[in-house]
């Protein structure tokens, strides 16, 4: 969906300023809420402390020295066992690993662009706070329960970890810390929304850029916004 959505915004550059709302095309809508100046994607990646020795991931997200590998065939330590009679194996890449990061998309949902476009609905108390959506987040599903119960949220730990551990920096200024966190329920259960006070130094355009910082158990997010393309009409829209 972001290739074409990429491409949608080259050829029709800043829809939302040169169109009408009601004259906006689904496929607009749905590029001004997944791939626009309102909506970024970035990577949530792990990180270790650079003196991990245990079986695990090292600092750079990759699976550590000590890590026995369990793919088929494979012996402890990482030896590949050869049937007699065929060819032996290259020796293999010392480093064969993967980061390990989970794809996020971030979306200012109080921005008015995104209201005119059809962005989901969010609690009322969002005049005070500027509202991001994190989709992606390395969260589990909600249990299945039968009708009518409520089971345990997997991620009330995690939660709090995220809410405690997310601002959004700006140049020569305190962070803005999060002051709530929301979950989504359903299908978007594994979304979160993220409060941020406007007051008592609200953003501004002479701030020129904002980003979004999030640091949770061993998981960092870090996501730039150019406030110069954030506006609509003239105005900043946050």
């Amino acid at each position: 969906m972001a290739p074409a959505c990429l491409a949608l915004r080259a050829a029709r550059k800043d829809f939302w300023d040169t169109k009408d709302p009601a004259t906006w095309s689904n496929e607009e809508k749905q590029a001004l809420l997944v791939q626009s100046p309102w909506a970024r994607d970035g990577f949530v990646r792990m990180e270790m402390p650079k003196k991990q020795k245990t079986p695990g991931y090292g600092n750079n997200g990759r699976p550590g020295t000590d890590m026995p590998d369990v793919r088929p065939g494979v012996a402890p330590g990482g030896v590949r066992s050869v049937p007699i009679g065929e060819e032996i194996p290259p020796v293999p890449n010392p480093d064969p690993g993967h980061p390990v990061e989970f794809h996020v998309l971030a979306r200012w949902e109080t921005a008015q662009p995104v209201r005119l476009a059809g962005g989901p609905e969010v609690p009322e108390l969002t005049g005070k706070f500027y509202v991001i959506r994190l989709r992606g987040l390395p969260l589990m599903p909600p249990p299945k329960t039968r009708p009518g119960e409520v089971g345990p949220n997997p991620n009330e730990g995690m939660l709090q970890a995220i809410k405690q551990g997310s601002w959004l920096e700006r140049k020569d200024k305190p962070g803005i810390p999060c002051a709530h966190l929301f979950t989504g329920s359903g299908d978007a259960a594994t979304e979160v929304l993220l409060f941020f006070p406007r007051e008592p130094d609200p953003i501004t355009v002479a701030d020129k850029q904002v980003t979004l910082e999030s640091r949770f158990a061993l998981f960092h997010l870090s996501l730039k916004f150019p406030l110069k393309d954030m506006m609509y009409k003239g105005e900043l829209a946050l």
